[in-house]
């Protein structure tokens, strides 16, 4: 409850006293600013971490419905669409998964955790949910009391609660195992590939491996960092590596970059 007394305000809400001293010395002072006096430090009271969350769902009716349950709670900032990419997130809801070349050309430097909404929970989703990244999974029939706890179990979790219900069981847990083991084969396969990169690229990756931003490589090499993230793209698609950390990684093995760079 709060009234208004000329121009100062007097808020009374739970945990609070007014005390009637201070109240006519801040009136007298014309403090315009609200008197709270704590009684004590109930965790209870503290006002949750904020969350954003980026809604980035190819279904219209999916998305809008996402849209009204998430705005129902003061607790979530949302943004959607292509907007969503430029802004700092905590989570990203899909409904599919993300394309590879999208998120080549996207290179966000601290991407959100991904909740993925579909359809069933088999083991066959639950395992396409994980390759595709996902943190989570829900249903998309399931309320909005679901869908709050699985963006805050994303954000509070330590780990992934979709690798820990994957692992829960049999059927799922086995088939991701044996999709670990067939990706281990492949990647013996890739050790073995002659330097596909040009003398440019490899200085490009040698800078990534140093741990510097697209920005950052522009201004060494005197080139735009859109320029920068293009030759990125370039050599994930050479190398057929998934991210920079990958790329950088295999070419690390192969002996490509600087000696200065060590892994």
């Amino acid at each position: 409850m709060m009234s208004r007394f000329g121009t100062a305000f007097i808020c009374l809400a739970p945990g609070y006293w007014i005390i009637q001293e201070c109240t006519q010395l801040a009136l007298n002072l014309d403090n315009i600013q609200p008197l709270l006096i704590p009684l004590s430090h109930d965790d209870d009271a503290q006002i949750a971490q904020r969350i954003t969350v980026h809604l980035a769902i190819s279904d219209p009716e999916l998305e809008k419905a996402a849209l009204s349950l998430l705005g129902r709670n003061a607790r979530f900032s949302v943004v959607k669409g292509s907007i969503g990419y430029a802004a700092l997130s905590d989570v990203r809801l899909i409904d599919e998964a993300p394309d590879l070349d999208q998120k080549r050309e996207l290179d966000e430097l601290n991407p959100p955790k991904l909740l993925f909404i579909g359809t069933g929970r088999s083991s066959n989703v639950l395992v396409e949910a994980a390759r595709a990244g996902a943190w989570e999974y829900m249903d998309e029939l399931e309320d909005v009391d679901v869908l709050e706890k699985a963006i805050c179990s994303i954000v509070e979790s330590k780990g992934s609660p979709l690798l820990k219900q994957i692992a829960s069981g049999d059927v799922s847990s086995e088939i991701l195992l044996s999709e670990f083991s067939t990706s281990s084969e492949v990647e013996r396969v890739v050790v073995d590939i002659p330097n596909p990169l040009t003398p440019g690229e490899i200085e490009i990756l040698d800078l990534v491996a140093r741990g510097e931003s697209s920005k950052n490589i522009g201004v060494i090499v005197g080139l735009g960092e859109q320029t920068i993230k293009n030759y990125v793209v370039k050599i994930l698609g050479k190398t057929h590596t998934h991210n920079r950390a990958h790329a950088a990684a295999l070419a690390a093995q192969h002996g490509w970059l600087s000696p200065l760079v060590s892994f």
